[in-house]
């Protein structure tokens, strides 16, 4: 008879030994795969919080005649950990078909121009993005969207709405038309002193898009630029990545506190988790091995007839192996209904006190129950080696003297 119609003949014979060890593992592997649904959860709240947070360093040049050129923009790019740039200038020219807002009465050129800022993405790494200033119609400037955001103050005093066309223009005479995309304010517009020129006065700030900004000026370079990192763990590698790109040209500013304060009650719980993990093993490991050496004490006379007769060690483990692992499957489907059950309620509770924009999404995935599985088979393979190995490595002689004296 083989081994596999051996276990299951002593299955069928040890209904109560079956049962008793089917409750053991289904309490072990609940808490296997309570922990693993825990530990997926924080692990996919990470990446959408690395994501979220928008980890970054930002790059401004410490004299004027070294600006970030476009080459090394483009290198920058290209370096493994960067997912993102942000690029800036400032600048200022004259207004064509419009009058900058000023309560100066100079005549020098600096109350006669306004002040012209450059970005790729205008809604981050700008005063709007730290809000200090808010749109209040219309949208942002981004790579896809071309135009100008000028101040709802400027737009009033000039007649100016969203769609309308203002010119500016430069030292050299160039002129340059650029669509109004949106109207912003700050707020502290009336807070400014009357002698201040107009190229200094938040009224007078034109935001436009770089692709705009060269083609009036010239593609001189960047003064800032922002640069996003794809993970915000390797943040201290992208800056060596980065210097050694620009040398010492730039100031370096790394701005990943957000992603910090966000991934800390994750990093926390993991923590918890992975406690729990280690410990639901060696406990499971030492219960079931218990039970089994209880269990084995009462075969021990089984095993060394087996012996005799001429069937294998292995095949004695083998048969002993299945045994338990044959419980230990009906264990799983158990432990599978009582995870998805117990979903809503880890989540509830792991959640109750979170105060960050991202939650655990905690549900039952197949990678849970293969996390399972591989688990849950080294503690049943720990346990059978460990009450097996003595009736094993007994002489069968000896045993059967003994039994029968």
């Amino acid at each position: 008879m083989t081994f596999y119609q051996l276990a299951f003949r002593y299955l069928k014979r040890k209904k109560a030994k079956a049962i008793l060890l089917f409750f053991v593992l289904l309490l072990v592997s609940s808490m296997i795969l309570s922990t693993n649904m825990i530990l997926r959860a924080t692990k996919d709240s990470k990446v959408a919080i690395q994501e979220k947070a928008k980890s970054k360093i930002v790059l401004e040049i410490a004299k004027e005649e070294n600006k970030i050129t476009q080459q090394e923009v483009e290198e920058i790019l290209n370096l493994e950990e960067v997912s993102e740039v942000n690029c800036q200038d400032k600048g200022q020219a004259f207004p064509n078909n419009f009058y900058p807002v000023t309560t100066n009465d100079s005549m020098e050129e600096n109350n006669q121009k306004i002040a012209l800022l450059s970005y790729d993405d205008l809604k981050n790494d700008s005063a709007f993005y730290e809000g200090q200033y808010r749109l209040v119609s219309g949208e942002y400037i981004a790579k896809d969207k071309r135009g100008a955001v000028i101040n709802s103050l400027l737009a009033d005093s000039n007649g100016l709405e969203l769609g309308d066309d203002i010119k500016i223009e430069n030292a050299e005479g160039k002129i340059i038309s650029l669509k109004i995309v949106g109207l912003f304010l700050a707020g502290s517009e009336r807070k400014q002193t009357e002698k201040m020129n107009s190229a200094d006065r938040i009224e007078n700030q034109i935001f436009v898009d770089n692709e705009s900004y060269s083609q009036f000026l010239g593609n001189t370079g960047y003064y800032k630029v922002s640069v996003y990192c794809k993970n915000p763990e390797q943040l201290s590698m992208m800056e060596e990545q980065l210097r050694s790109v620009l040398s010492e040209k730039v100031s370096f500013t790394s701005s990943d506190t957000l992603y910090r304060q966000m991934a800390l009650p994750l990093e926390q719980i993991t923590r918890v988790a992975n406690l729990m993990l280690v410990l639901t093993l060696i406990t499971g490991i030492v219960i079931v091995s218990l039970l089994l050496c209880m269990w084995m004490r009462t075969r021990q006379k089984e095993a060394a007839i087996f012996t005799s007769i001429g069937k294998s060690k292995y095949s004695i483990f083998l048969q002993v192996f299945l045994e338990s692992f044959l419980v230990f499957m009906v264990s799983v489907i158990g432990a599978c209904g009582l995870g998805s059950l117990m979903a809503g309620f880890l989540q509830k509770a792991l959640t109750h006190s979170e105060t960050t924009e991202i939650s655990l999404n905690v549900f039952l995935q197949g990678k849970d129950i293969g996390s399972l599985m591989i688990l849950g088979s080294f503690i049943v393979l720990a346990a059978v080696v460990v009450s097996l190995f003595p009736i094993l490595k007994a002489n069968p002689r000896d045993t059967l003297s003994r039994m029968e004296g």
